[in-house]
């Protein structure tokens, strides 16, 4: 057999050709193309950096078939063994570009659906440590929040919010679904495609309500040389934006005009200063913020293949430190591999395979709020604090500001925290793909898992500062997870045409389950050193845990789906999807999703060949259902309530307690859930005009999700029950515009995108309304679903001004009937003002309103790029617009009034008539009338950010050896009017004082070997 294969391979080789040459833009420049020959299926080759590329052709091949990301693809008549092709720019839509799309690929000309692939180039160039914090402000409908937190993950919502529950999109990796992609470094990804409408991502069913983002990871070619790429930089990150408090001084000022002298005096008495002129002035977040942390990543990929076999290897290493000063910090390390062989001309196999190490060190966020409240008027560090151990840290305390977790010191809290999450993960999949019909029917069946393991270690030492920041007993949590997934894909796909009608059927069967465990064990009295961190009989460390617990699920499914696409004469499309899902999560075990896409390129039709306006003019509507299941599977058993509220005390007599009893309360209310379910109507235009250089997309789309899943109250009863009960609509427009020309040798290029979001209630089942907000803090700033209103918009009253005069006050009905009814605690001049919605004359109820929500009504992108010989430079802005943020720093002056504030709020507070309308006094900042919810607290949450800036400079070590260096400064300038570090508040929006977003300025390095 082997001597008959070797005699097979030698008379191919016989019978064919090599083809050398190189591929360049216009300017001369080399471009990376793929180059494969016409009509013969698993020949082909990618061109170097510098752009040569050799391939072997058989004799009996008349053409080859070049494209490139950016540029037209061109089919090119084999006219000799030396072929020098130069590529011209195709505007940015080339009808014949392959983009990926559920379960296989189409041309970017056959697409129905608003498809959007990402140019994974420019995304390469931020210096990030996540994917989709390189994809923020680059594709419309697309929001990226993110957190400055190493290892973060960012908030992602694709068109809008549609559910209380699960609000991210489904991500598909080399097949496999994850919840998220933090572990792949953008280098590593080839496409990246995002399913934004029902039409284009109903193939995935129930998994697909908040869009779909597809990712192939980059993959070696046939015929292709052995190229080894280094990609990698080294930067430093420093805090942007920080938010300037009250100094000192100020703080004592504002103490004294509110009459808290005595803070001011202790401060004075115990370190130093004169009269009421402290010499202490702390500055808290200077103190918890490091001037500089590094970061840095490092990527080496091994790319070749011969005519048989391609292969890919990678390796990637990331190390981000925090830019909290204390141990923070985000190291992952990356294995891929991917190997591809065609072991016969009709059968290939394949293997993909990632290997994640990580280790992360997460801060106590709860030293950002704490910076805010505490008090300048004493010192991070207090010797003379004999308690104090082992770190002699300040109190607030020792000043008279009462002490608990808000005035807490908080460098202590950074610095008494130990928060460690490490493990690994392995995605391997494998595929075989046999082709029964040449160019006609092809089968593949793929293999993909996911086994993840991560080990969380907290532990708090002993330690005391004051009676309320102390640990007693340290204590230990250990905690292990594991989560277990497989997905079996089959699927079945048939291509044929007749003349000018073309069409394609898939047919696939999917068969997936999920499993997810959790064992935690904690302990007291645990010795510091990490080597008796252990738990249990025999361990090392501590004999016996004070607690255990356990947690998981296990979910399965099974979905059979269609895709059928035609097209004639490609200028008239359709395409048509349809999936059933069966889910053990629910007792409804089936759904259907079902979606239809129409497209009419309009550009090919007759009446249009004399018009010399458009190059290319499509237009295309699309229908269909998503789903959903995301949300809580339903509870077949009855629940157990304990707690104080289902207990009871018996024995009192007189003055003598007795005995508490605990209680137990069964709720015997059940609902049959089922998953969301959001139908999606879409309509848009695909252009190009004046010779490709100008080319856009506009789409209008209206999505609405039924069934929308909450925990209601049960009438006269303590019980709330878990059910389908409502809808919510999300709607808007996205534009993308790119222009791309060449100017001699300048070259540039600019991207713009815009998208508008309007959200809606549509139906709450009944309710008139939900409250909802920040944890503990709902009854005072609470946040309101209600329907015909965005969904958990702030309510509150709306501030109009500062009453300037008693005679202002007394000729206000609202202020009027207050003082009558609080003579003790009367409305004073510097106080705010709110607006009497309904003209009744007193503030109720029916005076709180919409005070704006966190979803931005607009956000945008503008992306410009030059090259000028050797030369390239980058510009990237993102922003958005039209939403708010609840500003709970200020806030939360309600429960506590000694905290500090923002150098702003000090410095404009009402000194008198005519000093401001916006401010409270300093004795009104400390009024319960001023502290309502209302617009005060409310802020527009806009902002202009500059993204990324880079220039680079490429040359040549010898001919063969392509180099570019970079510099990199990212998210280096922000504009924005918020009093907060960042506007980039995740969840709701409340800023209780966020993990900044830093500024990174870095130097890299791409050499091709």
């Amino acid at each position: 057999m082997i001597t008959l294969l070797s005699c097979v391979h030698g008379y191919v080789r016989a019978q064919s050709r090599t083809v050398t040459g190189s591929v360049t833009d216009e300017a001369g420049n080399p471009v990376i193309a793929s180059i494969t020959v016409k009509g013969v299926p698993g020949i082909g080759t990618t061109s170097t950096e510098t752009g040569s590329f050799s391939l072997s052709v058989p004799q009996t091949a008349d053409s080859l078939i070049v494209s490139a990301v950016g540029y037209a693809r061109q089919t090119l008549v084999i006219s000799g063994t030396v072929m020098d092709i130069r590529l011209a720019p195709d505007g940015g839509f080339n009808l014949d570009e392959v983009v990926v799309v559920g379960y296989g690929t189409q041309r970017k000309g056959d697409l129905t659906a608003p498809v959007a692939s990402v140019n994974m180039e420019n995304a390469t160039r931020r210096t990030v440590s996540t994917p989709m914090d390189a994809l923020q402000g680059a594709v419309t409908g697309v929001q990226v929040v993110s957190s400055g937190a190493p290892g973060s993950t960012p908030t992602v919502r694709v068109r809008g919010v549609g559910s209380l529950n699960n609000e991210n999109p489904l991500y598909v990796v080399d097949g496999m679904f994850m919840d998220n992609i933090d572990f792949l470094n953008p280098n590593d990804i080839a496409d990246m495609s995002v399913l934004k409408d029902a039409s284009g991502a109903a193939i995935y069913g129930v998994r697909a309500a908040n869009g779909v983002i597809i990712v192939t990871t980059k993959r070696g070619s046939l015929n292709m040389k052995p190229r080894v790429t280094y990609n990698g930089y080294v930067g430093v990150q420093t805090p942007n934006n920080v938010l300037k408090m009250a100094d000192g001084a100020q703080f004592a000022a504002y103490s004294l005009a509110k009459g808290d002298r005595y803070v001011v005096d202790n401060s004075v008495e115990k370190f130093g200063g004169q009269d009421t002129r402290p010499a202490m002035d702390t500055d808290w977040y200077n103190e918890l913020l490091r001037s500089q942390a590094l970061i840095t990543n490092h990527n080496v990929d091994v790319q070749g293949g011969s005519d048989k076999i391609s292969y890919t290897f990678g390796v990637n290493y990331l190390d981000q430190d925090g830019i909290m000063d204390a141990e923070n910090y985000h190291r992952k390390y990356n294995i891929r591999m991917q190997a591809e062989a065609r072991v016969a001309p009709w059968l290939k196999i394949g293997f993909t395979g990632h290997l994640n190490n990580f280790n992360q060190f997460s801060p106590n966020n709860a030293a950002f709020r704490q910076a805010y409240f505490a008090s300048p008027l004493y010192p991070v560090y207090d010797p003379s604090l004999e308690l104090a151990n082992p770190v002699k840290f300040g109190t607030s305390a020792s000043i008279g500001i009462p002490t608990g977790f808000w005035f807490n010191n908080p460098i202590a809290t950074a610095y008494y925290n130990h928060n460690e999450n490490k493990g690994f993960q392995i995605l391997p999949s494998a595929y075989v793909e046999a082709e029964f019909w040449r160019k006609k029917l092809t089968f593949r069946s793929q293999l993909s898992q996911r086994y993840q393991s991560t080990h969380a270690i907290a532990y708090t030492p002993v330690y005391y500062i004051d009676n309320d920041q102390r640990s007693d007993r340290s204590y230990l949590r250990s905690a292990q997870e594991r989560n277990t997934n497989y997905i079996l894909d089959n699927l079945l796909t048939y291509r044929d045409e007749a003349g000018a009608h073309h069409w394609t059927m898939l047919l696939g069967q999917s068969v997936r389950e999920e499993r997810w465990r959790e064992t935690w064990v904690s302990a007291n009295d645990v010795p510091q050193s990490p080597e008796f961190w252990y738990v249990g009989q025999g361990a090392q460390g501590i004999g016996s845990a004070t607690g255990y617990g356990e947690g998981g699920f296990r979910n399965a499914g099974v979905s059979f789906f269609t895709r059928g696409t035609y097209d004639y004469d490609n200028k008239y499309l359709l395409t048509a999807t349809f999936r059933a899902d069966g889910s053990s999560k629910y007792q409804t075990k089936w759904g259907y999703f079902p979606s239809v896409g129409l497209g009419w390129v309009l550009s090919r039709e007759g009446f249009m060949e004399n018009q010399s306006l458009f190059d290319l003019l499509k237009i295309r509507g699309s229908w269909g259902l998503l789903g959903n299941d995301g949300i809580q599977p339903n509870a077949g058993y009855a629940i157990i309530n304990s707690g104080n509220n289902n207990s009871a005390i018996f024995g009192s007599v007189g003055t003598s307690y007795g005995s508490r009893v605990p209680g137990y309360r069964v709720s015997r209310f059940f609902t049959q859930v089922r998953w969301e379910v959001v139908e999606e109507w879409d309509g848009g235009v695909d252009f190009a005009l004046l010779g490709n250089r100008l080319n856009g997309t506009v789409d209008y789309y209206y999505r609405r999700t039924k069934d929308l899943a909450f925990s209601r109250p049960i009438p006269f009863l303590w019980d709330r029950v878990y059910g389908n009960w409502g809808s919510v609509a999300n709607s808007g427009w996205e534009i993308g515009l790119d222009w791309k020309d060449q100017a001699g040798e300048l070259g540039y290029t600019i991207g713009i995108n815009a998208t508008t979001l309007k959200n809606r209630v549509v139906d709450l089942g009944g309710l008139d309304n939900i409250m909802n907000g920040f944890p503990e803090w709902t009854a005072e700033f609470p946040a309101r679903i209600e329907e015909n209103q965005p969904i958990n918009y702030y309510y509150g009253y709306e501030v109009v001004g500062v009453y300037q005069n008693q005679a202002e006050i007394d000729a206000d009905p609202i202020a009027r009937q207050y003082n009558a009814a609080n003579p003790g605690s009367p409305i004073q001049p510097g106080y705010l003002k709110y607006k009497d919605q309904n003209g009744n004359g007193e503030l109720d109820e029916e005076d709180r309103i919409n005070l704006g929500n966190y979803l931005p009504k607009l956000t945008y992108g503008l992306n410009i790029g030059l090259t000028y010989k050797r030369f390239d430079f980058n510009l990237a802005l993102q922003g958005v617009a039209g939403n708010k943020i609840h500003n709970l720093n200020r806030a939360m002056r309600r429960k506590y009034p000694q905290m500090n504030a923002d150098e702003a709020f000090i410095t404009g507070l009402w000194t008198g008539e005519g000093s401001t309308n916006k401010y409270p006094s300093a004795q009104g900042s400390v009024a319960s009338w001023n502290l309502q919810a209302s617009s005060f607290f409310v802020e527009s949450g806009a902002y202009l950010r500059v993204q990324n800036i880079q220039a680079g400079y490429s040359f040549n070590i010898r001919e063969s050896i392509p180099v570019r260096v970079f510099a990199t400064a990212d998210r280096p300038f922000i504009f924005t009017g918020y009093n907060g570090f960042t506007p980039e508040v995740s969840g709701m929006g409340y800023d209780a004082n966020v993990y900044p977003v830093s500024a990174t300025y870095s130097l890299g390095l791409n050499v091709t070997f």
